[in-house]
């Protein structure tokens, strides 16, 4: 980063022998007056040590980057990018379980629905089997009116369990999401209604390219691209630094100095370093670069296509879903008072049993088309919201 760097390094140096300086003195004549005449001093030579064998040392440096051809500023861009992208990567997740936890919230209260009218069937069929009995025990029906009813009946039990089998099924799937005991109890508010959606299809495809994480990250990624051109084109740049050291020499661990040996020094250099020429090297990572960037840009390309596209889908859904509710709530209806009207046609005796039971199989089937169109309005509209980066709050 901006920063200085600092660093420490102790050392240990053993030499083969102790250093040592040798001072050679020449001989000397001097010429005194006669009688004596010259005097001839003869030369010597002197050794002697000028440092120890064991040396110890410890270096301290700090390091400050004055000039680095915009990489490091660069740099730091792209870590906060990065760091950037990762918070998008938590968010696009979040949203993910969010939708995951709303469709089995949905599931759930569909089963219970489902539940609901398995039980409403099974008790309407055990009032048509006991009057199917009473009308059998006085001779005004044959055998298999009762038989048809039982029959009917066993069928609604089947469908009874299957229900409550799905209702346990969804409710720990909820838990697993939840991080919960699968055998949790749940409790939930029945919030599937139709409540109308206000956005067009246009809105919808530009709030998803506002705030949709995957369009963000691709953002991101361009970005980086961006970032990381420069910093190969700071290899086209000289570096400066700004170098301080701080040393102590020693004979001993302590680095107390010794012969040879200054207790302490320091020095401070300013150097730039200028790579003339590397075969091509920075130049070849520029276009790599470069490259690389051009494929963000087409994949950010591709990332809003599909967003595009996702979003049309789940808004098609939704306004399909929302159309399918109004002619299931109608045929709901008409498949009431179909049951009513053929119940008391056959109290009257001027309706078959078969009659009776293919209105309740007609009532079932409309419920469940109704709640069933509830269940995926409702759920067309969470994708929609995750579709377009909403849904978070």
């Amino acid at each position: 980063g901006y920063l200085p760097r600092l660093s420490l390094q102790y050392s240990y140096t053993q030499l083969d022998e102790t250093p040592s300086a040798t001072l050679a003195i020449p001989s000397t004549t001097i010429r005194m007056p006669a009688p004596i005449g010259p005097v001839t001093i003869p030369g010597s030579r002197y050794t002697y040590d000028v440092g120890t064998r064991d040396n110890w040392g410890l270096k301290t440096t700090l390091t400050q980057p004055l000039f680095t051809g915009f990489a490091l500023l660069s740099q730091n861009k792209l870590a906060e990018l990065g760091l950037d992208a990762a918070k998008i990567g938590l968010e696009q997740a979040n949203m993910d379980l969010i939708l995951q936890v709303k469709s089995s919230y949905f599931g759930i209260l569909q089963a219970e629905k489902g539940v609901e009218i398995a039980t409403q069937s099974q008790k309407q069929l055990e009032a048509h089997l006991d009057v199917a009995r009473n009308f059998f025990d006085v001779g005004m029906v044959p055998k298999n009116h009762v038989l048809q009813a039982e029959v009917q009946l066993a069928q609604a039990v089947q469908r009874l369990i299957i229900a409550q089998h799905q209702l346990r099924y969804s409710q720990a799937a909820l838990n697993t999401l939840l991080r919960r005991d699968l055998e949790a109890t749940v409790r939930v508010e029945d919030i599937l209604k139709l409540k109308p959606f206000g956005m067009t299809l246009d809105a919808c495809i530009e709030q998803s390219l506002k705030t949709r994480p995957e369009v963000l990250a691709a953002g991101r990624r361009i970005e980086m691209g961006h970032q990381n051109v420069r910093i190969a084109k700071s290899g086209y740049y000289p570096t400066v630094a700004l170098t301080y050291n701080y040393k102590q020499e020693g004979d001993d661990w302590d680095v107390a100095g010794g012969l040879g040996h200054e207790p302490n020094s320091w020095d401070v250099t300013v150097a730039a370093q200028w790579n003339i020429f590397e075969w091509g090297a920075t130049r070849d990572e520029v276009q790599s670069s470069r490259a690389d960037l051009s494929k963000a840009r087409l994949a950010l390309t591709q990332v809003q296509d599909a967003v595009r596209l996702e979003v049309k889908q789940n808004f098609l859904q939704l306004r399909a879903a929302e159309q399918n509710i109004s002619v299931a709530e109608k045929a709901q209806e008409q498949a009431v008072e179909n049951y009513r009207m053929s119940e008391e046609r056959y109290r009257e005796q001027v309706a078959t049993s078969t009659e009776v039971m293919d209105a309740e199989t007609l009532l079932t089937s409309a419920r469940n088309n109704y709640y069933g169109a509830l269940y995926q309005y409702n759920l067309a509209w969470a994708s929609l919201e995750r579709a377009m980066g909403l849904g978070v709050d």
